[in-house]
């Protein structure tokens, strides 16, 4: 457990050491060569993950606790506790702002449309909506 008090989060971030953060369903991980890969399903979205950001992905169980979760990685990744400290509340809060997370929610985005417009070489040109 950090020196912090469970309530209370940490500055610039939504989460304190005793907040329990919970993937959301619908997401499935593959995990490659220290790398893991999110497709989420909702939203139709991959997100790539480093070996740190994946190993947090993991622990997003809503029984882990972000302090837990900090102490864990910090002796998994054999880092200084503050840069782990820093490196958890960074991807939780990107997790967050993906809405990959319970209790938040993801940007609207554009979804691409295809056209049938194709390429030189035959492949299908996929483009978005027109800018405003």
């Amino acid at each position: 457990m950090t020196g912090r008090e469970q309530s209370e989060p940490v500055p610039g971030t939504r989460f304190s050491a005793g907040d329990t953060p919970t993937a959301v369903d619908g997401v499935e991980i593959a995990v490659f060569e220290g790398e893991a890969v999110l497709f989420d399903e909702a939203s139709a979205m991959l997100h790539r993950l480093g070996a740190i950001a994946g190993a947090v992905w993991l622990c997003c169980d809503g029984a882990t606790d972000v302090a837990t979760m900090i102490d864990e990685l910090t002796e998994t990744f054999d880092l200084d506790a503050a840069e782990l400290t820093a490196a958890v509340h960074e991807t939780l809060e990107r997790f967050a702002d993906e809405g990959l997370l319970v209790g938040h929610q993801a940007p609207a985005r554009t979804a691409l449309t295809s056209e049938p417009t194709v390429a030189d070489d035959g492949t299908e040109i996929l483009t978005g909506p027109p800018d405003p």
